[in-house]
């Protein structure tokens, strides 16, 4: 009889728990949508920006506006979200979204703050629910004509594209941090430097700093796809004044002194978008007395030349894309003329010049 009664209440007991495990997982279901409650699924999606010469994630300290596009299978735009708060600033960044469960494909255009008040800027093609996803590309406008020459003599923002496909949004419950979707920076900042030493004074007029391009306009996929030429002109020219270390002949025999020598200069700072290793730009120096141009060299093949010098295994086109700023010092002779036994100093480094003339 008690054993009877015991078999009894534990089949009760059994069906009690079968009964609250189904409503708890019904409760689920119908909260997966619903803020409230421990059943709600949050998707989350994060960025980095590491692609960089630090090897560190740069977003929290450089983004400052992010849009979020996502796609589905049949590579339709499902939903797009812009975040430009002072929350991207946090290191734990990640931004909601709202999506049914499923695999998707994510494409990110996110941009920086220039320090210059006007500046250019890259513009996003404009997207609209079941737009595909190739047809989000970005373009900089031009300045000028097409016969008298196009230009860009802005600083341009800061602009960062990534994409990451396939994308799991399970369905399931809970906080689901996705990502990070890893952005590479288009946006590119040179300083050419022309320094004298001599002991004469140059004017900012004396010569015309231009970088010969055709790379305005980035598709989905972040390749450059322009074919117009143009040139990118300085934004900003500051005349500039330092004292140099220069050896000084002496007798044969006697170890070289150094001498101090006054070189006055002129900086030019231009902007330019992103670079490609397969594609040529020219940095030009024109002497604006007789239109010479003293300095004319393929400007990537330059920059790569000292790649090797950071020590780091890359692609040319991986440490293209993570420098983001150069500087080049080139010396003129008291002719104004480039002194290319001088060399050029890139980042820091001295390059002789090779005798290429393609170069």
């Amino acid at each position: 009889m008690k054993l009877t009664c015991i078999r009894h209440l534990t089949g009760i007991i059994t069906l009690l728990w079968g009964v609250i495990a189904f409503g708890s997982l019904s409760s689920c279901d119908s909260a997966i949508y619903d803020d409230e409650g421990d059943c709600s699924v949050h998707y989350r999606v994060t960025f980095t920006y590491d692609m960089n010469m630090k090897w560190a994630n740069a977003f929290p300290h450089e983004v400052k506006s992010v849009t979020l596009y996502i796609y589905d299978r049949n590579g339709q735009l499902v939903m797009s979200k812009t975040d430009n708060s002072a929350a991207l600033a946090s290191p734990d960044y990640f931004m909601d979204v709202e999506v049914l469960p499923g695999k998707y494909d994510l494409l990110v255009w996110a941009t920086g703050k220039s320090p210059m008040d006007n500046p250019t800027a890259f513009e996003v093609a404009s997207s609209a629910p079941g737009s595909a996803m190739s047809t989000l590309g970005a373009k900089m406008p031009l300045d000028g004509t097409a016969d008298a020459g196009l230009y860009v003599d802005r600083d341009i923002v800061p602009l960062y594209h990534g994409i990451m496909r396939g994308v799991d949004f399970p369905d399931t419950y809970g906080n689901v941090t996705l990502g990070p979707v890893s952005l590479t920076k288009d946006t590119n900042v040179m300083q050419v430097l022309l320094q004298n030493t001599d002991g004469t004074t140059m004017k900012a007029d004396d010569f015309s700093f231009y970088i010969t391009a055709a790379n305005n306009e980035l598709d989905y996929l972040n390749k450059v796809v322009s074919t117009t030429q143009f040139s990118y002109r300085p934004w900003a020219m500051t005349l500039t004044s330092a004292s140099l270390d220069k050896p000084e002949a002496q007798a044969a025999s006697s170890t070289p002194a150094r001498a101090l020598t006054e070189a006055n200069g002129i900086l030019a700072e231009l902007s330019t978008g992103r670079l490609i290793d397969t594609r040529t730009q020219r940095l030009v120096v024109r002497r604006n007395s007789d239109g010479e141009d003293i300095i004319n060299i393929n400007l990537i093949q330059y920059l790569l030349m000292v790649k090797g010098e950071y020590n780091r295994q890359m692609s040319n086109q991986e440490y293209l894309d993570r420098n983001d700023n150069y500087s080049l010092m080139f010396f003129v002779d008291d002719n104004r003329n480039w002194y290319i036994a001088g060399g050029v100093y890139i980042n820091g480094w001295r390059i002789v010049p090779p005798q290429d003339t393609e170069l």
